[in-house]
């Protein structure tokens, strides 16, 4: 059954397309509603109304497109859709619907509502637009996504062994997304104050396949998942004196209703039943948060030299959540000190339920001083501060019988025993900037930044894991560290055509929950823009990246077991303007990364204790456009995607010396090409083609997912109202 809210945006985005159509309706019943005369096509002025409308209370532009999609796919069904799940079908492409009053008084200025992608597509969109720009300005958006990931390479390290399913591995995903964002303004053009009204709400549901440990060994359960959540905003923008202020208020309520429920489904994902074995699961876990939040700020700017911004959040996070679990099987491990393993487990029930809270507070407060036109200097500080205290609480019972049909002592824990523990984190950050302007053409900025960071934690509770809970002993931690960064960059014009721009950042950074040593890194960033003339254009990019993060695995071992990563992004483009019935486009990038993080595993029974995990990534990317109009009424579109990663190329892993080696190497490519015919004044007819060709290395999964897509379409725009083309 669907929730109140989503009946009522349902109904609300019904009542604004049946505003829409008839208003369209209306507009052209009425007399003397003749079309504009058709611009040159060099022309760039906006739409003009027809002959007539400034006689009439609106001047209505709109047009809509519809169509129908084939679609044909040769291979792997489940991959095509994880990546792109376009189906065949009906589909509105877009539409866009513009009211415009030619009156003053009237109920809006301006009414606009736009879509696109609905039908047979994998999401879709809608905005809604409505001001009047003396009372109000209202803006919404829709949106739905259909979210589907069915993967044999996605968490099925064994596939070839005993799989869980031969398509789709140990996760997947068909699930549904709405999200909703309502925004009213009132007064939006007073300077001295004005309201703030908002509404978001959010959707999910659908089946979802994911692994548990349990017992021993993992299975794979069947969830359903289901959550919602909404929020509400209200708040003022206003003056007094010199001085800007805003103040917004912010209520966000969440709950999630998640269950597993797999009575009588084979769960076991091994072949023999020697080993552990589920037969019966049922898990509710419903979750309940909330969050309340406070935004204040404030703004100035003296003598026109100094500007001054301040800002204060605060907000504070809750959370109630309850699992009740119960289950059945054999050969099943409780992992409690003391218990036999290899035991049938005739019923165990779980009972956890607990809380958590979480208070921030966020604090900045920047400055900015002109000292002449062309030197500029600004202070940001920043302070941010949380705590999170949570308890959780169980009982448990569990009643099982060894495998030669003797009893074991029930394990039974009353009394919501449970755990307790507290995070404190407070960060303070200082930016210092300068910018100076030598010229119009060359200019420069330079900056240094700063950072402490302070976390405690602290923990007490008892140990579920022996026979007889015990209380563990409380254990408190205190860390602190410093982070340091700088970064400048210019910006050159040498001729009228050109301009560079570059940039670089070094320094440290931290993690906020992860207590190990900062990330070191260092940011390059360069662009070039050449345009030799106003239809010519030339453009090239690069972005560098090198992070090392260097930690230890505390009371093991001491070496570094930190991950190194480099990456590097190369992107160029060239843009021409022909005339006005020829222009093309095209671009290359390539994107590269290595990663190797030195890791302690076992392979074969045998410790790799300075083992070392690598990752690749080379991809190719190029694409090509062209856009031509041989005749007056006769366009056409035509494009080129290639995408390929190359990965590993020839090298290979050695698990027993030490080294995992892991890419993705693929290749994807997707052209596509569309006629538009414009019948008339009217109608538009497109004819259209697109293919997708996806093909795997061998190297990412036992049996490569590749597929090949045709998709075929064909649409009819109609416009309506004064001022089409």
């Amino acid at each position: 059954m669907k929730s109140k809210a989503t009946n009522t945006l349902h109904v609300l985005l019904g009542l604004v397309l049946g505003l829409a159509l008839a208003a369209t309706v209306a507009h052209a019943q009425q007399p003397n509603a003749s079309p504009s005369p058709q611009p040159s096509p060099k022309a760039k002025t906006q739409p003009t109304p027809a002959a007539g409308d400034e006689e009439k209370p609106y001047t209505i532009i709109s047009s809509v497109e519809f169509g129908y999609r084939g679609l044909k796919v040769d291979g792997d069904l489940n991959k095509y859709q994880s990546d792109l799940n376009y189906k065949a079908g009906p589909r509105l492409f877009d539409s866009s619907f513009l009211m415009k009053s030619n009156v003053k008084g009237g109920l809006f200025d301006t009414l606009l509502v736009t879509s696109t992608g609905w039908g047979a597509d994998p999401n879709g969109n809608m905005r809604i637009s409505a001001e009047n720009s003396d009372w109000f300005r209202f803006d919404g958006t829709y949106r739905r996504f259909k979210y589907f990931r069915y993967l044999n390479n996605f968490v099925n390290p064994t596939y070839a062994v005993h799989p869980p399913d031969p398509v789709t591995g140990q996760h997947g995903y068909d699930t549904r997304r709405q999200l909703g964002d309502f925004d009213l303004t009132l007064l939006p053009k007073n300077r001295n104050i004005r309201f703030n009204l908002g509404f978001s709400p959010e959707r999910y549901s659908g089946p979802v396949f994911t692994n548990y440990h349990m017992g021993g060994d993992d299975f794979v359960l069947f969830s359903h998942a289901r959550s919602r959540s909404n929020e509400f905003r209200l708040g003022a923008d206003w003056r007094l004196g010199p001085v800007d202020f805003s103040l917004l208020q912010g209520f966000r309520r969440f709950r999630d209703d998640t269950t597993i429920d797999n009575n009588g489904v084979n769960l076991g994902i091994n072949p023999a039943l020697t080993n552990a074995y589920l037969t019966n699961i049922q898990r509710n876990q419903p979750t309940r948060g909330s969050v309340n939040y406070t935004r204040f700020s404030a703004h100035t700017l003296l003598a026109k030299k100094l500007d001054m911004t301040g800002r204060f959040i605060y907000s504070n996070a809750t959370t109630n959540y309850v699992v009740d679990e119960f289950l059945t099987g054999i050969n099943y491990n409780t992992r409690v000190t003391g218990v036999p393993t290899a035991n049938t487990l005739t019923s165990g029930t779980f009972d956890f339920h607990g809380n958590a809270k979480r208070p921030n507070v966020l604090g900045d407060f920047g400055v900015t001083y002109l000292a002449t036109d062309r030197l500029r200097f600004s202070n940001t500080f920043r302070v941010e501060t949380f705590q999170i205290n949570g308890a959780s609480f169980y009982n448990l019972a569990f009643y099982l019988n060894r495998t030669n049909g003797t009893a074991v002592p029930p394990i039974l824990v009353n009394g919501d025993l449970g755990t307790v523990k507290t995070t404190k984190y407070r960060k303070i950050q200082d930016t210092v900037e300068g910018d100076y302007q030598f010229n119009n053409r060359y200019s420069a900025h330079f900056g240094y930044r700063y950072g402490t960071r302070r976390t405690e934690t602290f923990y007490a509770g008892y140990n579920p894991g022996v026979y007889v809970p015990a209380l563990v002993t409380t254990e408190a931690e205190t860390e602190t560290n410093h982070t340091n960064a700088f970064f400048g960059g210019f910006k050159a014009r040498p001729v009228k055509s050109w301009t560079v721009y570059f940039d670089a950042e070094h320094g440290t950074a931290d993690n906020v929950f992860t207590r190990v040593g900062n990330y070191d890194y260092t940011n390059f960033r360069a662009r070039s823009r050449y345009a030799p003339t106003q239809r010519l254009s030339f453009n090239v990019a690069l972005i560098t990246r090198n992070n090392s993060n260097p930690s230890e695995i505390d009371g093991v071992s001491l070496q570094d077991f930190g991950v190194d990563v480099k990456s590097r992004v190369f992107s160029s483009s060239v843009d021409w303007t022909v005339s006005s019935k020829l222009s093309f486009s095209g671009g290359y990038s390539h994107n590269r990364v290595d990663s190797d993080a030195a890791i302690d595993y076992y392979y074969n029974n045998v410790r790799h204790p300075n083992g070392h995990s690598l990752y690749f990534m080379r991809n190719h990317y190029f694409y090509f456009d062209v856009i031509a109009r041989p005749l007056p009424r006769v366009s056409f579109y035509a494009a080129y995607r290639i995408n390929k990663d190359t990965g590993q190329g020839s090298l290979r892993e050695a698990p027993t010396a030490g080294l995992l080696i892991a890419s993705y190497p693929m290749s994807y490519q997707s052209p596509e090409g569309r006629l538009s015919i414009r019948l008339n004044k009217r109608l538009e007819w497109n004819l259209g083609y697109q293919y997708y060709n996806y093909n795997e290395s061998p190297l990412v999964s036992i049996r490569p997912q590749n597929y090949h897509a045709h998709q075929p379409y064909t649409s009819l725009r109609i416009y309506f109202g004064g001022g089409e083309r």
